[in-house]
């Protein structure tokens, strides 16, 4: 935003034209065109709606069907990743997206845990908190 800031005060006050803020500023002037339109602002992001068309059904299917499978075997340490199931699909449909997609659906499918603590509050001198370390400390002018 301190570049459209700059880019603006150029234009209006100091009356440059949009190619010497170009430039001056070593950036696109197209991107100093939208600025000082003020068609273009860096803040106003546009909407992400693009319809996924890669994740057919069929494709959906099989991701979930590598979950479940999980679940059934429960073997913690031999889970389909979501890297796993790509290559998966790109061996055993001809999958064409992207991993990055596969990724993002898997992670949308997984149960995630929420963050949570409990405060824990006890009376002086009921617990100690102990973290265990490694340290040089003088006791009785004696190194321990």
């Amino acid at each position: 935003m301190d570049l459209y800031g700059k880019i603006r005060s150029m234009y209006v006050k100091e009356n440059k034209s949009q190619r010497a803020i170009s430039r001056e500023l070593g950036i696109s002037r197209n991107t100093v065109k939208k600025y000082c339109e003020g068609s273009h602002v860096p803040w106003d992001r546009k909407e992400y709606n693009r319809q996924n068309n890669i994740l057919t059904k069929e494709v959906t299917d099989f991701i979930k069907d590598c979950l479940k499978e999980d679940e059934k075997e429960n073997i913690n340490k031999q889970k389909h990743t979501a890297r796993h199931i790509y290559h998966r699909l790109v061996d055993e449909l001809g999958f064409m997206g992207g991993e990055s997609t596969v990724r993002r659906y898997v992670s949308s499918l997984k149960e995630k845990q929420s963050n949570c603590f409990v405060p824990l509050s006890f009376d002086p001198g009921e617990a100690i908190q102990v973290d265990w370390g490694e340290a040089t400390a003088y006791l009785d002018n004696e190194k321990q």
